[in-house]
Order: structure tokens, then sequence, then C-alpha cells
């Protein structure tokens, strides 16, 4: 397995790690490049680390940058093509003592130890280093955990978690990226130390977040904060859906209703904004409302019992798909739900652009909900509310609407 993962490595990190042992320094590649050359598939980033001292590094490499306290050292080459390339960070060997804010190490000490370095990292899988002739150090047994698919963080969970609370939101990140299991011990730490998410910048937070909506399995992801009890501390707003029932041809909650629109459009592939829109399109529902003591059921009860029509009435309730079950209405949700979107989005630190975005998609999901009444005046405000250029994605967040009823001719 070795040599085939040697032949992967590109020739420019090659260089990096052959010039470093050609100084009589050890270089190994670690981190999520070696994890995922093992998975086959093709790192977004090479990390290499080594016993040199950060002025060793410097030293060696024609053009590096210096300017943090970690002690890593960018190589650069600039007549690389390859994005990823030009830029490879080079870290010394390190132990990191106490972390006092849950972020940051309190002070960062250099070490002559491979083991040491690797001993620090967060998960199993992470942990693993590669030397340039095919060398794999697997201390913790991360082969394993990926043939098993299993995230297990290394050594004991609360220290991990105490180091740096983020390192909870990647375990659920990395769990969506790569379709794992948490491990029960790393799940049970997550739940205990859960509060400490707190602690993290929210620009952090934020950058996590969008890699677990950006993942293949978004919707498992967000149900896996709520159950480690992190999304309590991050976007409380979102548990309120748990449990709201919906009347007409909804046949989820507005929780389910919610996670099965945003795994759609994860399945389509489309984008982070359009996936923010279908988590939180109805996210105003619980605050909305209200319940309804019909002397009739409501036939065409999606439109009707969430404001637009009146229309349709059924006399005899046993023909009526709403029989035996409560009805409500949401009068006016998606203005809440937008309000809602927006608070969380600046509390979340996304940009003035991405907000009013998914606040105006949001505000308009409803468009045209009765086809009775579309005229061609109706077509033109709804383009001059959302503007042409986001027509499309207005379609596609309402199409997540509509499969996450579960109806079929959507």
């Amino acid at each position: 397995m070795e040599k085939k993962i040697i032949t992967k490595i590109p020739k420019e990190v090659s260089h990096v790690t052959r010039t470093l042992e050609k100084a009589g320094f050890e270089a190994y590649l670690v981190g999520g490049c070696v994890r995922d050359l093992i998975m086959e598939k093709d790192p977004k980033d090479w990390d290499i680390a080594t016993n040199a001292k950060p002025e060793q590094i410097i030293s060696l490499f024609k053009k590096t940058v210096y300017e943090n306290k970690f002690g890593t050292v960018l190589v650069i080459q600039e007549d690389v093509s390859c994005e990823t390339l030009r830029q490879i960070e080079v870290t010394p060997y390190r132990i990191e003592a106490k972390y006092s804010d849950f972020r940051h190490p309190d002070e960062v000490k250099f070490t002559d130890n491979l083991e040491d370095d690797l001993k620090r990292r967060d998960f199993t899988i992470n942990a693993m280093a590669l030397s340039p002739k095919g060398h794999l150090v697997d201390l913790f047994n991360g082969i394993k955990d990926i043939k098993d698919k299993m995230l297990k963080a290394v050594g004991e969970p609360d220290d991990r978690f105490t180091e740096d609370a983020l390192r909870m939101l990647r375990a659920i990140r990395f769990a969506c990226q790569l379709g794992f299991s948490v491990s029960y011990e790393t799940t049970e730490s997550i739940i205990k130390n859960a509060d400490l998410i707190k602690k993290i910048s929210k620009e952090r937070i934020q950058d996590e977040f969008i890699k677990i909506l950006l993942s293949p399995n978004p919707a498992t992801g967000i149900v896996m904060l709520q159950k480690f009890g992190l999304l309590k501390n991050i976007i409380p707003e979102l548990e309120e859906g748990i449990g709201c029932e919906q009347s007409g041809e909804h046949i989820y909650d507005v929780w389910e209703h919610s996670l099965q629109a945003l795994q759609h459009a994860a399945n389509k592939n489309w984008s982070l904004e359009i996936r923010l829109a279908a988590l939180f399109h109805d996210i105003g529902k619980p605050r909305s409302r209200r319940s309804v003591l019909p002397k009739y059921i409501l036939r065409h009860s999606h439109s009707a019992l969430e404001g637009k029509t009146n229309s349709g009435l059924r006399k005899d309730p046993s023909k009526n798909i709403l029989a035996g079950r409560k009805a409500y209405t949401f009068y006016g949700h998606e203005v809440v739900s937008a309000r809602i979107a927006k608070k969380i989005m600046e509390r979340l630190k996304f940009s003035k652009k991405e907000t009013e975005l998914v606040e105006k998609l949001i505000l308009n999901h409803m468009f045209f909900s009765d086809t009775e009444i579309i005229t061609l005046s109706a077509v033109r405000r709804i383009i001059a509310k959302v503007g042409k250029e986001n027509i499309w994605s207005l379609m596609r967040v309402r199409e997540c609407d509509r499969v996450g009823m579960k109806k079929k001719e959507a």
C-alpha cells in the first residue's frame, strides 16, 4: 500500500521533504493529506512535520513566510500551477501545554520526537505520518479506524476537546464528509463538553458549520449537532422545530421537514446559500403557528393553511387527508423565518452579501403557492423582489420545500 501511496505524492511536495532530508532532518507528511492518500482521495493541502526548527527550515528554501506563534513555515513555490502546491506548510514537531481559553495553547514547545507530535492531534485518522520512502507511522490505529469508518479522538477524548473545543465540530464535520460514525467514547465526551463551544469565536464556528453544510450529508450533521448538545449553543432556534407538527400535505414536523429540504439541496449539489435557505426557510413556523378548530377541513391545505387562500372546503372529513389530525395556520411564517435567519447569520459572522441573499430567498419562498392567482404582474413583482439573477435559486429553494414534504410530484 505504501508504494502505491508514494506514487501519488506530487513532485513539489517530494522536493520539500527531500530538501529537509538532505540537510539531515526528518520529514514526514502528516494530517489530512495522509488520511486522504490512504482513502484514495486527492488531498486539498499538504502538511509536513520535521525535527528542524523554524529558522532552519527558512534557511533551506528560497522563499518562505513565517508569521505565527506555532512554528509553521510556509514554503512558497511560485512557479507551480496547482494552487494547493504553491504553499506547503512545514511545522516542527511540537508539544502543546495548557489551553486556558479552550482554543489556543498557552505555550508551544518544540520536540525532536515525532510520537510526541502525533499524540497532540485530534483524531486517529489524522494522527498518521508518512515518510518520503513510504514508511507509515500509525501509532493510534488510524488505518483500522478508516477501514471501520469510525472517528475516534486520539488518547483521552476529554483532553482533546478541552484543548480545543472546536474539535467537537470538526468531529461532526469529518463524519459528514467521510461518511463515518463517531465512536461511543468520543460521542460521550462531546456531550459532556458541549458547552465549551461557547468559548470558540463565531468565525471559527462558521467555518466548520459551512463545511458541514457543504458535505454530502449535511442533514446527518445537523442531527448530530442536536444529539451531541452542540446545536443549542450555536443555533438554538432550529430546535424549536422539533415536535412542531404541521398540517396539510406535510408528513413531517418542522424539524424533519427542514432536514429533508436541506438534504435535497445537498443531493442536487446546490450552493451554500440555497442550503442555508433550505435549512432556515421554515425556522419561524414554531413562533407563528396557530391552532385552527375549523368546522370543515381545508382541502388545499398547503396553500390555505399557510395563509394564501381559504377556498376549497370539503364538508366530508372522511375524504380529506387531514381527517383525524389537528390543523394549524402559519400566517406570515416566511417573514418570521427570514428575520430569524438574518439574526443567526449575523451572529455567526456570515458576510452581508450571503445574509441578504438567504434572507431574500426565505422571505419569498412561498411565491405562487396558489396557482389560481398567478398573473403577469405577480411574476414581475417576484422578479423585482429577488432579482433576475436569483430566480433560479428561489425556484430551487421552493423545490427543496416541496420535496421536504414528501410530495411525489415535486
